[in-house]
């Protein structure tokens, strides 16, 4: 049940209404432990993101023509360099079994790397997730541009470098959602979620 109604309305009023947080993300060290497994660690990073997505009920809700809806699938958008050396979009069905979303993105990605144009696909619905990562930049603020829908209920999700700290690793992650279906605390609990999702995959790596 949706119950946020109030503050719905109250932030349908502001031309902008989204929250915009970054913050530290700490986990144990995912990186080594992808790469022990021959993984990207941005497919296991995505995995988390998204997982985290629909565990956590705010995350799940979106605006579609003035009424609010849930998901329970998800096209998951990545950004990808393709062969002419410009970024793209590309999205694929999450999958919550890990070696079947992996599977899926690496395909996904082999596919959008050869690419010389723009992958666009024609957005029906709002059971999207855009994620974004700048693994050159330990950026702390980041504002994604709003414009097909212009409602914000899509959450954008970007992380940036990775650093190692102490046998951890470190990197800010940041979330941009609609106001009304997203407070602080909520994206304080992603955050946490995420980093959570990421430990267990180091702890069932290491207990493989």
């Amino acid at each position: 049940m949706f119950g946020r109604q109030a503050h719905l309305t109250f932030f349908n009023a502001y031309d902008l209404p989204v929250v915009n947080i970054t913050a530290e993300c700490r986990c144990r060290d995912f990186v080594t432990a992808a790469k022990a497994r021959s993984l990207p660690p941005f497919s296991v990073l995505l995995y988390s993101i998204a997982q985290t997505s629909l565990a956590l009920a705010p995350f799940r809700h979106r605006l579609l023509e003035g009424r609010t809806h849930c998901v329970d699938e998800l096209q998951v958008s990545y950004p990808v360099i393709g062969a002419d050396g410009n970024l793209d979009f590309s999205p694929f069905a999450f999958d919550q079994d890990f070696e079947e979303f992996v599977s899926r993105y690496l395909a996904d990605r082999s596919e959008a790397r050869r690419a010389r144009h723009l992958r666009l696909v024609p957005m029906h619905d709002r059971n999207y997730l855009f994620v974004t990562c700048l693994p050159w930049l330990a950026f702390t603020a980041i504002q994604h541009p709003i414009a097909r829908f212009a409602d914000c209920s899509i959450p954008n999700i970007a992380a940036g470098r990775f650093r190692p700290a102490e046998g951890d690793v470190v990197f800010p992650l940041a979330v941009q959602a609609h106001h009304g279906l997203v407070d602080g605390w909520h994206i304080f609990q992603f955050i946490s979620m995420v980093a959570d999702s990421l430990n267990s995959f180091v702890e069932d790596v290491s207990h493989a």
